[in-house]
């Protein structure tokens, strides 16, 4: 199978900046933006991304069609795509992308299946091509070899051995690590800012775990990242319960970034975060419940 067609849900700051690459790069690049919000049509548009409008469409258009979204929206999306592979009667690849444990994706590789779709269990580790990185699309299963037709076109696609389930393992437990520390270290600055200690722990810190301390100042932009999160750190969980190990400390993550994501600050997304903002004044406002109305 020759991929010449993309499509891409949604055009996120990780979905657009994928997009854009992959155009850079020779492909056709397509999403679908019926009902969608104006930053999406406003990102799409600076990336090169065509706007296709419907679902149908797009998955009749595409060769693979990449879902890069919240976890939250894997399955339902995963379903929509299904009925709408059988409507069209389109053989299209589907890559999910998602932060979703290997339970959730074999689910989704069984919708997708079922419905004609050739199944790809994906996971991405890395930032976006938007600030100016080369993200890692790890691919497992039988049709992974589709997806690594993208590899050095913009993003790097390292193909595993075995089956469904094996990509988004490892992004789970690299998540784990690297998610999970951001919520440690902003659970602890909130609850030394709640208890008056703020400043003795920066200095204790300063003098005995200067490199942790520097590790600590990127808590100053989890604001546009927690709402993301949180379905994140809930997969995770899921996976290591399923592993036989504790599911504990990512459930607590979880419920760092819904405080975060509920906070003052909770509605700032890339691009409009107050980067004149210091770390103790972003996590005064992490303590501070957002306006609901």
């Amino acid at each position: 199978m020759t991929v010449n067609t993309v499509g891409i849900m949604s055009p996120g700051d990780m979905g657009s900046g994928v997009g854009g690459v992959l155009k850079q790069n020779g492909f056709r690049v397509i999403t679908a933006l019926d009902g969608r919000s104006d930053d999406s049509r406003t990102r799409a548009t600076e990336q090169g991304i065509d706007d296709v409008g419907s679902l149908d469409e797009l998955v009749k258009s595409s060769d693979l069609i990449l879902s890069i979204l919240v976890p939250s929206e894997a399955l339902s999306f995963a379903q929509d795509v299904a009925e709408s592979l059988v409507r069209t009667d389109s053989q299209a690849a589907v890559a999910d992308c998602n932060a979703v444990s290997p339970a959730t994706g074999i689910k989704i590789s069984e919708i997708i299946s079922a419905a004609g779709g050739k199944f790809i269990d994906a996971g991405i580790i890395g930032g976006s091509p938007r600030s100016g990185a080369t993200p890692r699309f790890y691919a497992s299963g039988e049709h992974a070899h589709i997806l690594g037709e993208l590899d050095g076109k913009g993003i790097e696609v390292p193909v595993m051995d075995g089956p469904i389930g094996r990509a988004s393992a490892l992004k789970m437990v690299y998540a784990a690590l690297s998610k999970g520390a951001a919520a440690l270290y902003a659970s602890t600055l909130m609850t030394a800012k709640s208890l008056d200690i703020y400043g003795d722990l920066i200095q204790e810190l300063e003098q005995s775990q200067a490199g942790t301390l520097k590790a600590m100042g990127s808590v100053n932009s989890i604001s546009t990242k927690a709402f993301r999160w949180i379905g994140e750190m809930e997969e995770i969980a899921a996976t290591f319960g399923d592993a036989g190990t504790s599911s504990h400390t990512h459930k607590g993550a979880a419920e760092t970034f819904q405080t975060i994501a509920d906070s003052s600050i909770g509605h700032e997304r890339v691009g409009t975060v107050d980067e004149s903002r210091t770390l103790e004044e972003s996590i005064a406002a992490m303590l501070v419940k957002g306006d609901l109305g």
